[in-house]
């Protein structure tokens, strides 16, 4: 299984687009990357990261936290009204591969309720919290209809480095078909975006 899931990962590395239920990359023929923010919304930060991005003219998928969710619903209908993408990163950011299959079914599960409740929409992407993952967690996703999608580049921004430094990291490493992870709640990331 462990070889099964490297190989998806390679071929969807060099390839692109969902392979099983996972997405590693977006299409490298394309000159286009997807900014995706995890973590949110944060009370503080989240209204200029919409900002930043709107005088941009750009379009992000946010992993949103469901408790998050529901203290700020209105952030969340904020981001369908600004086009974006509003996708599963669990209900308590809890690290999924030591629960059992039916807690992670209802983190799971009981943040895609929220999310489609809020934004009118079903939810079709989830991102493990803090990456990390096992087989049941994959399957269970997969099997609520979910596409897990990991990065392709990690600036480092929640550490706040300095803006320079995410920058350069920024730069360094953007690619077609990349997936950029950022947290809206970092401000040296918010500077560099």
């Amino acid at each position: 299984e462990l070889l099964y899931q490297r190989l998806t990962q390679a071929t969807a590395q060099t390839g692109g687009g969902v392979r099983g239920g996972l997405l590693f990359k977006g299409n490298p023929a394309r000159r286009q990357v997807a900014l995706t923010f995890d973590d949110v919304p944060h009370p503080l930060y989240f209204p200029l990261v919409l900002d930043a991005l709107q005088r941009a003219g750009a379009r992000a998928t946010f992993f949103v936290i469901g408790r998050n969710a529901q203290a700020y619903p209105y952030f969340v209908q904020d981001m369908v009204r600004g086009g974006h993408e509003v996708a599963n990163h669990t209900f308590h950011h809890i690290r999924l591969p030591k629960l059992s299959d039916a807690q992670i079914t209802a983190e799971l599960k009981r943040t895609n309720d929220l999310l489609t409740r809020l934004s009118g929409q079903p939810v079709r992407y989830f991102r493990p919290p803090g990456g990390e993952y096992s087989a049941r967690v994959l399957k269970i996703a997969e099997g609520l209809g979910l596409t897990t999608v990991f990065w392709t580049d990690d600036p480092g921004d929640f550490q706040n480095p300095g803006v320079e430094t995410v920058e350069a990291r920024f730069a360094r490493s953007l690619r077609p078909g990349g997936i950029i992870l950022l947290h809206d709640n970092a401000p040296d990331g918010l500077a560099a975006l």
